[in-house]
């Protein structure tokens, strides 16, 4: 079914015309310039230009008719609901202090072993940079091993280790 042609005048392309002069937003200019664009064009045809959908368009209009141009600005949206509840943030975040499993064994978490018992655990799966964004905002990370060199020998640093700090290395 055809939308009518009656909610796009010229005074709306004249009005849009007039705003994009004032703003400086690139989105928005955008918006505007395919508003103006249906006054003189098919939809379909500013559409394919803008390389969006002639659906799209017709929403930018409506909203810009209804709201002008405040409407066409980002609108702020929720924040998705949490998959895990309360208890079991309470309870990963004693796993990651005592570096304890669920089952109580000492292990070195990272966020992969962090994924992996959440699943195992609670049955729900987290993608590691939302396990990462979690902790940062509980201003907790995992311990990362220290870099080491691909050609490091392994034992003469563990010699090095060993060696007492009152005998000197000979040189």
């Amino acid at each position: 079914m055809a939308r009518p042609k009656a909610v796009f005048l010229k005074e709306l392309a004249e009005k849009a015309q007039s705003d994009l002069k004032a703003i400086d937003h690139h989105k928005i200019v955008f918006k505007l310039q395919a508003i103006i664009g249906m006054a003189k064009f098919s939809v379909e045809t500013v559409a394919e230009i803008m390389g969006v959908t002639p659906q799209t368009i017709w929403r930018w209009a409506s909203i810009y008719r209804k709201h002008g141009i405040e409407g066409l600005y980002q609108q702020p949206r929720r924040a998705k609901p949490s998959k895990l509840t309360s208890a079991q943030k309470a309870e990963v975040l004693s796993w990651l202090d005592a570096g304890k499993t669920a089952k109580g064994e000492n292990t070195h978490w990272t966020l992969e072993r962090l994924r992996y018992a959440i699943t195992a655990k609670f049955g729900i799966t987290l993608g590691i940079n939302t396990i990462w964004v979690w902790l940062r905002k509980e201003n907790r990370k995992p311990k990362t091993p220290r870099p080491q060199h691909y050609e490091a020998d392994k034992d003469a640093q563990q010699a090095y280790k060993k060696t007492p700090c009152s005998v000197k290395r000979a040189s």
